[in-house]
């Protein structure tokens, strides 16, 4: 595949379009520096930051090392002794760079229809998870359109085969190993390529050897999934699905969560994705029409599977978003260069400007969330605590303000860090029996997230608990009084 010449043969539209995604991924980077507090105090990335800053080293989680480089600058910032703000800010920045960056390599490389895919991608499917950066599932597509985009850049030269085939797997394994939920979109997107957009000219090797290559990848990620904690569970429920499910999914309350969402919340992924099927049935290309669909079917399904009932917005919206690179590559390489160059920047400078609304607008339970904190916050000032164990269950109005809460015990420590406060407060939500099984008598341990540290464990520069006293046990009711 030459995208390069096939701009300079007509497809000026690609060519231009493509300029629209480094713009749009700036404007997302900005936002990711104005909303750093609702991105970086939500659940995963204040527990990951916490772990990097007192531990002094990255933290892959379930061998997913392409995570590395949104942690590379939150990382040397702790290691330059930066401030706590600037250190939040760099890890909320440093994904969307990475994303800005790989889009403007793509743009150079002459790969116009990958840097349009990755703006779509980042756009159609995504509202209210755009404040949950820590999935690593955009972290691997993005691996993976720069493999794509390398791959195919160097697919002409003869001289460069066995360069391009160790970068074939080295990024590859990056993309593949950051996230299960690549697979699908990797092998769609390498059949679709091989079946009509590349031009292979040094002999059949450069079809059979990276393809066993990826699939290989992809199986042995597979199989690593199978037996790691996390992801094995997930799988499991894939490939032992019983019959009565499979005849059921149709009925899945999933599946009608989606359809309704593509109908109404996501409807510009829907039209895209129609637009780019009838374009593929007016050119006659039955296959790549057939493939696409059931491509779409089949990621929709194992979704439906792996979850039956609905999930929140902003954890669905990081299980489907993969949907993008399936649904909307036969808009960008068939529909897309046929329309003039105007039109083209046209339609997707509206698509993304209506997709930035709906990901501005998606802030505002993750602003309240934190608003709600801060009062807690204020609230133990007022009471002269600095270590709360929160013992009941929430309201419904606060458990749906605060979204998630088990990210408390960092997240608060953050807050009040920011604050300036010296010792720093914190509290964290516990059920009775978890209360029974902690030491709440020890001055110097911090209960947080997962794991019982004591203060000479954590980083002295940023965090800094109270030692002379221990948690008090309360409701939230109480803290709240």
């Amino acid at each position: 595949m030459d995208e390069g010449k096939a701009a300079g043969n007509g497809n000026i539209s690609l060519k231009y379009a493509a300029w629209l995604s480094p713009a749009l991924l700036f404007v997302l980077l900005v936002g990711s520096v104005a909303f750093y507090r609702e991105r970086m105090l939500f659940i995963d990335a204040p527990h990951m930051l916490f772990r990097i800053i007192n531990e002094g080293n990255f933290r892959i989680e379930q061998h997913r090392y392409g995570s590395f480089i949104s942690q590379l600058l939150p990382l040397l910032g702790a290691k330059l002794h930066l401030p706590l703000r600037w250190v939040l800010m760099l890890y909320s920045f440093g994904f969307y760079l990475f994303y800005l960056m790989a889009s403007l390599l793509l743009v150079r490389m002459g790969q116009y229809g990958l840097a349009v895919l990755m703006g779509l991608y980042f756009t159609v499917l995504i509202s209210a998870t755009y404040y949950w950066p820590n999935n690593e599932v955009h972290q691997g597509i993005v691996w993976l359109l720069l493999a794509f985009g390398m791959h195919a850049c160097m697919a002409d030269d003869m001289r460069n085969r066995y360069l391009r085939m160790l970068l074939f797997i080295v990024i590859f394994f990056l993309a593949i190993w950051t996230h299960p939920l690549v697979i699908p979109a990797a092998l769609y997107l390498w059949v679709f390529f091989l079946a009509g957009k590349w031009r292979h000219q040094d002999g059949k090797q450069a079809l059979w050897i990276p393809s066993g290559v990826l699939l290989l990848l992809c199986v042995i990620k597979i199989y690593t999934g199978m037996h790691d904690w996390y992801d094995s569970g997930k799988i499991d429920l894939v490939t032992h699905v019983d019959t009565h499910k499979l005849k059921d999914l149709v009925h899945s309350p999933q599946l009608h969560y989606f359809i309704w969402n593509c109908l109404h919340r996501y409807w510009l992924f829907t039209t895209l994705t129609i637009a780019g099927l009838l374009v593929l049935l007016f050119q006659r290309r039955y296959m790549l029409f057939m493939m696409t669909v059931v491509a779409l079917c089949g990621y929709v399904g194992l979704v439906c599977i792996t979850f039956w009932e609905e999930g929140p917005r902003w954890y669905m919206e990081s299980e489907y978003v993969p949907l993008v690179l399936i649904g909307c590559a036969p808009f960008v390489y068939y529909l897309l260069p046929k329309i003039k160059p105007c039109y083209a920047l046209a339609l997707l400078a509206v698509v993304y400007t209506l997709r930035l609304v709906c990901i501005y607008h998606a802030a505002a339970p993750f602003t309240n969330r934190i608003i709600l904190m801060d009062h807690m916050r204020d609230k133990m000032k007022e009471k002269h605590l600095t270590k709360v164990i929160i013992s009941n269950q929430l309201s419904e109005t606060a458990s749906r303000s605060l979204i998630m809460t088990w990210g408390a015990p960092v997240e608060s420590l953050y807050i009040s860090a920011l604050k300036g406060e010296h010792p720093q407060s914190t509290f964290i939500f516990m059920n009775p029996k978890e209360i029974m099984s902690a030491d709440t008598t020890a001055r110097n341990i911090f209960l947080g997230c997962f794991e019982r540290s004591s203060d000479s464990q954590l980083n002295a520069r940023y965090f800094e608990i109270d030692t002379t006293t221990t948690y008090k046990v309360m409701s939230f009711e109480e803290l709240m009084r």
